[in-house]
């Protein structure tokens, strides 16, 4: 009988037909003989090829095809079970190690810990804690006063009034900006669409609303957030200068800057003493940026700057001003200065400056305007020079007021010539008619007998060729030649040309001179007390002898003859007093065009004669109307001496007649 194959879709099993299937025994199963081993393999062999898809059945927990839950279906009908899938099981650590590996974790984490709890509050305590002060800690600093420059009578020259800069948190300010901008507004005088961006100005802790605040206008301001609850706006210290004289002595005190620091005149050179000294205030804050109450606080008091008496006599100085400004603009000069000196004590009653400046408002001058020519500024003086030169002659002994010289109509003189002002031919003068007529031909002959490196020496004593020490920044030396000078810079150094000096170093000098020999150095500071009002020391250069009285007396003869003598010009005679004086005129070095271009005019007088006073220097540059020192600087000199001499109560003596003295022979 032929073997029936299985059908291929019972999924590997033969169809079921009771009528002809036998249950096949296994060995030890119920009711069945032992399949033979032959009919197993072909039963195998006969197996249809199990496809991948037929994985995809109902899980195992369905019945099989036995009849039993969760058992393999065998390959026959009555065949054996399929032995059970062995499950996938992973092997579990041990429990002991899984601890040991948690406890070790645990412990390293616990020493991290501990060692940032040990380096917090064992090593880096007190920096932390510093840190955390500082966060919580506002300072604010205290400016001083700044020093008061008064004139020699207690005029306030410059003063400082109490302002604020006033300052903002945005970091505080931002959530109601809009709110505290429009409290603002009205007090800073500020729209407040300009104030909005500045309090929400992100990334900053800081910010400046606006600078010179008045005092009395943060204290109103400050009360009026304060009403609202506002914090986060602030203030510094921002004092406004004030300069109640305006122009008057301006070039003198100087000007400061908007940090309030000297930038010009009196207020740069005693900066660091007019500012004082700095101070804080130091308060705990909360993070808003209000003060804690009952937070720790301290205060270093600010050491207000040193107050400031100037020698200048602003009522004269005033007039002085006045006079000369309207002489420059009258000559068509470029500029001019005036200097006024007590001969006595070297103080100087006057300084000065046409054109000029306002201290105030120093930005609107020019910058040759800002500063002090007769200070800054070196020239060649002309023919004032030759009171100098006449003092070392006479000191020296070369010369004396009667010496008589021969005076051609040309001297040569390094392959050029020396003519005077006046044409003339072979004359006779002696030293004083040489001085009375401002021979330049007769100075150099005169000189010409005088050691040159005797000369230099006498000048240099004169303060020529150094600065004189005055209280004002970047004073001029001049140009002194030394001792090696050729003969023709001798010959132009004696009637003032071939050197340069500043005016506060030529009227220094005349004032040595005709003050009985002894010079003294020019000063502007009078007195300086601090804040207490106690007087301060102030130093200054002593006193020195340059020539001897006699030759002081003969000096102040030659410089008589000037106004006095028939020979010498007669308009320059003071109104109630004896006087000496000289004129100068001298070439113009221009530095544009390298090369001598227009006039310096000047005039140097004192008075009384006989025991000099005051003695005033006056000088123009440039002057197109005129080229003499007689016409353009005598009328300023005239003026200022005949209002200074009965202001400092200088006895009349001009009824004294005068014999004039012999110029020729």
């Amino acid at each position: 009988m032929a073997e029936r194959r299985p059908h291929p879709t019972a999924a590997g099993r033969a169809p079921r037909h009771p009528a002809t299937s036998q249950r096949t025994a296994t060995p030890g199963a119920r009711g069945g003989a032992p399949r033979p081993a032959a009919a197993r393999a072909d039963a195998r062999s006969e197996r249809p090829v199990r496809r991948p898809q037929d994985d995809r059945r109902a899980p195992a927990t369905r019945r099989s095809a036995g009849g039993r839950p969760g058992a393999r279906p065998s390959s026959r009908r009555g065949g054996p079970p399929a032995p059970p899938r062995t499950p996938l099981r992973l092997p579990l650590a041990s429990s002991p190690r899984r601890l040991h590996a948690v406890l070790i974790v645990i412990a390293v984490g616990l020493s991290l810990c501990g060692g940032r709890l040990l380096q917090l509050q064992g090593f880096d305590s007190a920096a932390y804690a510093a840190t955390s002060a500082d966060l919580l800690t506002r300072k604010l600093p205290l400016l001083p006063s700044r020093g008061t420059i008064t004139d020699r009578n207690g005029e306030v020259l410059a003063s400082t009034q109490p302002a604020v800069a006033v300052t903002a948190d945005p970091t505080l300010t931002t959530p109601r900006a809009a709110e505290i901008a429009d409290v603002l507004s009205g007090y800073l005088q500020m729209p407040a669409a300009d104030l909005v961006p500045l309090l929400t100005k992100p990334d900053t802790h800081f910010v400046y609303l606006k600078k010179k605040v008045p005092a009395l206008t943060y204290s109103a301001l400050s009360s009026a957030l304060a009403q609202k609850g506002v914090y986060g706006v602030f203030r510094e210290s921002d004092p406004i200068r004030t300069y109640p004289a305006g122009t008057v002595g301006s070039s003198v005190v100087g000007f400061v800057g908007a940090d309030g620091k000297g930038l010009a005149g009196m207020e740069l050179e005693l900066d660091r003493e007019l500012a004082g000294v700095e101070g804080t205030e130091t308060y705990e804050s909360a993070p808003n940026g209000s003060r804690i109450p009952l937070g720790e606080s301290s205060t270093t008091p600010a050491q207000n700057g040193v107050d400031v008496q100037l020698t200048l006599d602003s009522e004269l100085q005033f007039m002085a001003q006045q006079r000369l400004a309207a002489q420059v603009q009258k000559m068509g000069a470029d500029s001019g200065f005036a200097i006024t000196l007590d001969v006595k004590t070297g103080q100087v009653l006057v300084l000065a400056n046409a054109p000029t400046f306002n201290s105030a408002a120093p930005q609107k001058a020019d910058a040759d305007d800002r500063g002090n020519r007769a200070v800054l500024a070196p020239y060649e003086p002309g023919s004032v020079e030759k009171v100098l030169t006449s003092a070392a002659l006479i000191d020296s002994g070369t010369a004396n007021p009667a010496t008589r010289v021969e005076i051609p109509g040309r001297l040569p003189s390094g392959g050029a010539s020396i003519k005077d002002h006046f044409v003339h031919g072979d004359i006779r003068l002696n030293m004083r008619g040489i001085i009375a007529n401002s021979s330049n031909i007769g100075t150099a002959l005169l000189t010409r007998q005088l050691d040159k490196q005797t000369l230099h020496d006498y000048l240099a004593s004169f303060g020529l060729g150094r600065p004189t020490g005055i209280e004002v920044p970047g004073e001029a030396s001049g140009i002194l030649p030394g001792g090696d000078m050729s003969d023709s810079q001798r010959d132009q150094i004696a009637f003032g040309q071939a050197l340069s000096v500043s005016g506060i170093q030529e009227a220094a000098a005349i004032a040595g001179i005709v003050n009985d020999g002894v010079y003294n150095p020019p000063t502007l500071v009078k007195q300086k007390t601090d804040a207490a009002g106690a007087v301060l020391p102030n130093p200054q250069e002593a006193p020195r002898r340059v020539i001897s009285s006699a030759s002081s007396a003969a000096v102040r003869d030659l410089m008589a003859s000037v106004t006095d003598s028939p020979n010498g010009v007669q308009n320059l005679r003071l109104d109630a007093y004896t006087s000496g004086g000289k004129t100068g005129t001298a070439q113009r070095a221009d530095p544009k065009c390298g090369c001598y271009r227009g006039y310096v005019t000047s005039y140097v007088g004192f008075a009384p004669l006989d025991d000099p006073r005051l003695l005033t220097y006056v000088v123009l540059t440039n002057p197109r109307n005129g080229d003499t020192g007689t016409s353009v600087a005598t009328p300023v000199f005239k003026d200022i001496m005949n209002q200074a001499l009965p202001r400092y109560s200088v006895a009349p003596d001009g009824d004294t007649k005068r014999k004039a003295l012999p110029t020729e022979w």
